[in-house]
């Protein structure tokens, strides 16, 4: 990431709950919040999707998915996956 403020997409709150978890669900909602980042960054301009993890789980969970890390702050990772991965992903580069 640039040392410089840029614009961001957030993704906030992805979770799934407990008695889910593990079939798939997180990596599922996570391809259509990029895929729906994707799509709108021509009208948003955006480096980067970053994510706040709550815990070792979701930053392990984020990894798989080569979102890199930022830093930390409050003891939480923060990560990030530049959006011309994404573009990438969706064929939008």
């Amino acid at each position: 990431m640039p040392h410089y403020p840029v614009p961001v997409f957030l993704l906030a709150q992805l979770a799934v709950h407990q008695d889910h978890q593990g079939a798939g669900l997180g990596a599922v909602t996570l391809a259509k919040a990029l895929e729906t980042f994707a799509r709108i960054r021509p009208a948003m301009r955006a480096y980067a999707v970053v994510v706040d993890c709550i815990d070792e789980r979701a930053e392990a969970f984020y990894r798989k998915y080569d979102f890199e890390t930022l830093g930390t702050k409050d003891g939480k990772v923060k990560m990030f996956l530049p959006m011309n991965t994404v573009l990438q992903l969706y064929d939008q580069a």
